[in-house]
């Protein structure tokens, strides 16, 4: 609410007036700050997740080269576990041949069934020990049940003319060994149960004659050097056995092994052909990363490996075995996503912080060196002011008589002119030449009277330049009614000129200042509007707005709706002397007198922002406590003090 009547809030076109906050601005509202906070930040994190990258990139090579030797280290061991267990099964093999209870098995069962289980007991590798008839009949038959021998009587005996390694035997030629192919083993038609993994080993028996009597046929039990396969205690490295057709023997799932004996056909060549290519172009030993996964290979030829221990040719029916060891590669953040999570946050929280703490450091810095160009410009400015106020009282002291004596003579002549007029009047005496020179002697001394009291005003306007604070007085009053007050005369004259003039006040404004002086400033800046903004216009608009800045100060508007100030003008206007052009009057000094008592009378803030073509607002920003003047204290524009602003006064008013 408002204390008057005519008080009136802004209209809708008062909110048009361009406006400036008028105080300092938080840190956390400047711009610079977040901009240098931004830069600095997003620079630490660009080098942040750099380094990350180029860590994870060293990380990923030295943990790849570590997983490519554990792998290979796997590899070669399972390759020569199974080396050794074929080797030593063959050498035990190609003895027994030899032995007199084998070649004489015909005439000597009982002596090569004694031989078989001591055999058996000694080589727990063998699951089973037999000799075939060049029939395909079994003739004797060991089986070897873990620490338990069982030897099948007759009725036990089975044909095996229509098994497959009976079949490839029958193509040896003494000295030759034949290694079947690493499958199940069936008996009486049925895949063993538990599953037994085996090989067999065949080797022709030599009669007399030269001529072959039988077959030695060892079951090599392949459980002992499978098991290691598969997923290794860690958990991530996983080792694995494939046959020359792609099928796993070992290492794979249950549901994946065996696939060709157990129906469900599963295969490494059906899961992955691209994987299989790859697996099988390996000749002897190689890696190679696939699909996320490091693979290590080692290809065993098993005739070119066997013939390395045996003295004879081995024949096999498989080509070869696939040995390949996999672990997953390294992949950068594939650890603990929620500790991971943490750290980067952390540390993403750590660069902004230290981001805005030197984005608020070089804020402060920046601010304090605009501090400081500012009290420069401020010395400068009360440098001006002080040679100005030696000027003024100079040129003051050196003019008044002068001026006086001008005012005196002028005035004397005026007089003296029209009494010769009059005279010449009452004589009749109207000469044309006389009357006409009579009369110009009377408008020059008009005109020259007319430019002796303007100087007169002038130097009166230097002397108020030239005044100290001590001429106000500092009392508490209602800076609602003074503005009211001052509006309420000015406005009538205003309308005259098509000058609308509002305002915009709080109910009650009450301070401790020096009322006689914001009155001069107030009137000053809206006279200033008044003579300066609508030049060119028929109409304007001046506005003044009061409110409470904060507990310490108000905050006093005066805006306009002209046609404002160029940017580059902004600090000039403040100087003395100067002005925008010389066709609107004035003496170039009352924004710089305005400027002095606003700063060193009320101890407040005088700051413009202005739109060219929207129009000006000054802003005051006022203590509600102004400060207190000793009498002695001097005004920026004094002299040498007090002293000689008394002689200057002394002289008297022109």
């Amino acid at each position: 609410m408002m204390t008057d009547p005519d008080v009136q809030t802004p209209s809708s076109g008062d909110q048009a007036l361009p406006l400036v906050d008028g105080r300092e601005a938080q840190w956390y509202q400047s711009g610079y700050f977040w901009q240098v906070m931004g830069v600095l930040a997003l620079g630490g994190m660009f080098l942040f997740f750099g380094v990350m990258a180029f860590w994870h990139t060293i990380e990923s090579s030295r943990e790849d080269e570590r997983t490519v030797r554990r792998l290979l280290v796997d590899v070669t061991h399972r390759a020569a576990d199974i080396q050794q267990w074929y080797e030593t099964a063959i050498q035990t093999l190609n003895l027994s041949i030899l032995h007199p209870a084998v070649e004489e098995f015909q005439t000597r069962p009982d002596e090569t069934i004694r031989y078989f289980t001591e055999l058996a007991g000694e080589v727990q590798r063998f699951s089973q020990l037999r000799i075939i008839l060049p029939s395909g009949m079994e003739a004797i038959r060991v089986d070897a049940r873990g620490n338990e021998v069982i030897v099948a009587p007759d009725d036990a005996l089975q044909d095996k003319s229509d098994r497959y390694y009976f079949e490839a035997a029958r193509s040896l030629r003494l000295g030759q060994v034949y290694v079947s192919r690493l499958d199940l083993n069936v008996e009486n038609g049925e895949i063993e149960m538990p599953l037994r993994p085996t090989t067999r080993l065949v080797a022709p028996i030599s009669g007399v004659d030269q001529s072959i009597v039988g077959y030695l046929i060892v079951n090599l039990d392949m459980r002992v050097p499978l098991i290691p396969y598969g997923t290794a205690s860690d958990g991530v490295t996983q080792t694995e056995l494939i046959n020359h057709d792609g099928y796993w023997l070992a290492g794979a799932s249950d549901d994946r092994n065996w696939g060709f004996m157990l129906g469900h056909n599963a295969s490494v060549a059906q899961a992955s052909p691209e994987l299989w290519q790859r697996i099988k172009s390996v000749d002897r030993q190689a890696g190679f990363e696939f699909d996320g996964l490091i693979y290590e290979v080692e290809t065993l030829p098993v005739e070119r490996m066997m013939s390395s221990f045996s003295s004879g040719s081995v024949h096999s029916e498989t080509a070869r075995f696939h040995l390949v060891g996999s672990a997953p590669a390294y992949q950068a953040w594939a650890g603990d996503k929620t500790a991971e999570g943490i750290f980067v946050g952390l540390v993403t929280i750590m660069i902004w912080g230290l981001s805005g703490g030197i984005g608020y450091l070089l804020l402060r810095r920046r601010q304090t060196a605009q501090l400081q160009a500012l009290l420069t410009k401020d010395l400068l400015v009360q440098g001006r002011m002080a040679s100005l106020g030696r000027i003024v009282a100079g040129v003051s002291h050196e003019m008044r008589t002068p001026l006086g004596n001008a005012l005196t003579v002028s005035t004397t002549m005026a007089d003296d002119l029209q009494d010769l007029q009059q005279g010449l009047i009452k004589a009749g005496d109207f000469d044309e030449d006389r009357m006409e020179a009579v009369n110009s002697l009377l408008e020059g001394n008009r005109i020259l009277q007319k430019n002796i009291i303007r100087t007169k005003e002038l130097l009166k306007h230097f002397n108020q330049t030239a005044t100290d604070q001590t001429v106000h007085v500092l009392r508490n009053f209602d800076l609602t009614k003074v503005v009211t007050n001052l509006v309420g005369t000015l406005r009538k004259q205003f309308e005259k000129t098509g000058i609308e003039l509002t305002m915009a006040l709080p109910q009650s404004a009450h301070l401790n200042s020096y009322s006689d002086a914001i009155d001069q400033v107030l009137l000053s800046l809206i006279m200033n509007a008044h003579q300066h903004a609508f030049v060119g216009r028929e109409t304007g608009k001046i506005s003044i707005r009061l409110s409470n800045r904060d507990d310490e100060n108000y905050l006093l508007e005066i805006a306009d709706n002209g046609i404002g100030i160029a940017p580059e003008n902004h600090e000039k206007i403040f100087e003395p002397f100067w002005s925008v052009d010389g066709s609107t009057g004035g003496s170039g000094l009352g924004l710089a007198i305005i400027l002095n008592v606003v700063q060193n009378t009320l101890g407040g803030q005088l700051k413009i922002s202005s739109v060219p073509g929207s129009g000006t607002v000054f802003q005051m920003i006022l203590p509600k406590d102004a400060p207190s003047y000793e009498a002695t204290q001097e005004s920026p524009f004094s002299v040498h003090g007090e002293a000689q602003l008394a002689s200057v006064r002394s002289a008297g008013s022109v």
